[in-house]
């Protein structure tokens, strides 16, 4: 059996009370203030300002006044609204953080299926592996990147490496083109042909939703477009691209700041097949916090800054994320545990790429055997 299908679990720390000292306090807020862990007020402003600014970008790329280079910057400022939007509603709807309601959170997570991203397969590899096994390789997702990017060091190495810092933008880019084109079809392909053999084969209702959105998602942003605007079809190819394009690299970077930074962890199990640490401390291990004094960092990355306490508490919606991140903050102090963080967006970007080049140099103990 690989060790992608081996199962691997947290060790129990029965004399260390800070998770249930943790979840005691953070429920003692809410009760005090009297408050849901749901969405605010301010959560359902966001969503219907982001929402709005969606459909107007959209409408004004189908007005077809903006000439042919103005169709494709318009499309790559709508592939960063877009990206806002998905980890402001579609990201906390697909954690249950949004609504208590499951229907009307998955209603919400449709967002991203009608924008190529097939939110059932997104909905498994990241808020059941990743957030479980974060930065273990071959069970996070996120590490699971084409073999030109090393991300962690466990990775196996290659001589290009050496230049990852400064050409992984560019890979970043295409995460986006590659999800949509390729990666849900070869996850879904997968599962029908059952590999893992322990996975399930997709019911009626995913194959629907997976066919039928891509089928809308294509056609509204390549079919009528082509069909109804005076610009050349190459244009609107060309701005689609560029739409991708943006949200590739928007969305890559954020969830990369978290995670693939200096101080933050990547463990692996041990021959039993166990992680040495309770799934709290794992979680503040693997994970760094960034920018949590910027209120428009937090606006705009959806509150995934605060991303200690979204992998603590994810049914918590990020709204509440600041208010709740001092009580996290003090309550690991006092058991001793790490809480890293970067105090500005740039800081974070400039660790992130630190680390990528860190990543990239030869691993000491196998310079030996390395490729090239």
């Amino acid at each position: 059996m690989s060790s992608e299908s081996e199962k691997i679990s947290f060790t129990r720390d029965e004399g260390c009370d800070f998770i249930r000292v943790l979840r005691s306090r953070v429920n003692q807020y809410f009760q005090e203030k009297g408050i849901s862990f749901k969405a605010n007020k301010f959560m359902c402003f966001k969503t219907i300002f982001l929402i709005g600014m969606m459909i107007l970008t959209y409408s004004l790329i189908m007005l077809d006044f903006s000439g042919g280079w103005g169709v494709v910057g318009l499309y790559a400022f709508y592939g960063f609204v877009v990206s806002i939007a998905g980890i402001n509603i579609f990201h906390d709807a697909l954690h249950g953080s949004y609504l208590s309601n499951s229907v009307g959170n998955r209603a919400l997570g449709l967002i991203g299926d009608l924008l190529g991203t097939s939110s059932f397969y997104w909905k498994k590899e990241h808020t059941v592996d990743h957030h479980t096994f974060t930065n273990v390789r071959h069970h996070d997702a996120d590490l699971d990147a084409p073999f030109f990017l090393r991300l962690c060091p466990e990775a196996p190495y290659y001589s290009f490496h050496r230049f990852q810092n400064w050409y992984a933008p560019l890979l970043y880019s295409l995460n986006l083109l590659r999800w949509v084109l390729y990666s849900d079809f070869r996850r879904f392909f997968q599962m029908v042909r059952k590999i893992p053999s322990r996975a399930a084969k997709p019911s009626l209702l995913e194959t629907f939703f997976l066919f039928g959105f891509k089928a809308i998602h294509f056609t509204l942003f390549l079919v009528l477009p082509i069909c109804f605007l005076s610009v050349a079809w190459w244009q609107v190819l060309l701005g689609y691209v560029a739409c991708l394009a943006t949200m590739g690299i928007t969305l890559t970077i954020i969830f990369q700041l978290a995670h693939i930074v200096e101080n933050v962890a990547f463990p692996m199990p041990n021959a039993e097949g166990k992680i040495e640490n309770t799934f709290a401390k794992h979680q503040l291990m693997t994970t760094a916090n960034f920018a949590r004094k910027s209120w428009l960092v937090s606006f705009l990355t959806g509150g995934l800054n605060f991303q200690i306490e979204h992998h603590i508490f994810p049914h918590i919606c990020h709204t509440h994320l600041p208010k709740i991140s001092p009580i996290v903050q003090q309550t690991a102090l006092e058991f001793g545990l790490p809480y890293y963080e970067n105090p500005s967006f740039f800081s974070a970007l400039r660790s992130h790429f630190r680390t990528l080049k860190r990543f990239g140099q030869p691993p000491l103990e196998t310079e030996d055997v390395v490729l090239s």
